[in-house]
């Protein structure tokens, strides 16, 4: 399976989607506050999405497990 991110950090709305490339449907979504949230709280480093050293595929898995988390209410 293939995924694909669409994030948008700097914005005041802030959104992430994760999106399974062959079925084009959201696996994850976050926006605003939740996003906010998980920034402030080093969940989320927004360096991540920009580097180009970063492995898509080790950021995808991160943001899988930390939506088991966020879906926990453990953050």
């Amino acid at each position: 399976m293939t995924y694909q991110i669409n994030a948008w950090l700097e914005r005041a709305d802030p959104y992430i989607k994760v999106i399974h490339k062959a079925r084009k449907i959201p696996v994850i979504q976050w926006n605003g506050d939740q996003v906010k949230e998980m920034i402030a709280t080093g969940s989320l480093c927004p360096a991540d999405f920009s580097d180009p050293r970063t492995n898509e595929q080790e950021l995808i898995k991160e943001l899988f497990l930390l939506s088991f988390l966020v879906e926990d209410n453990a953050i």
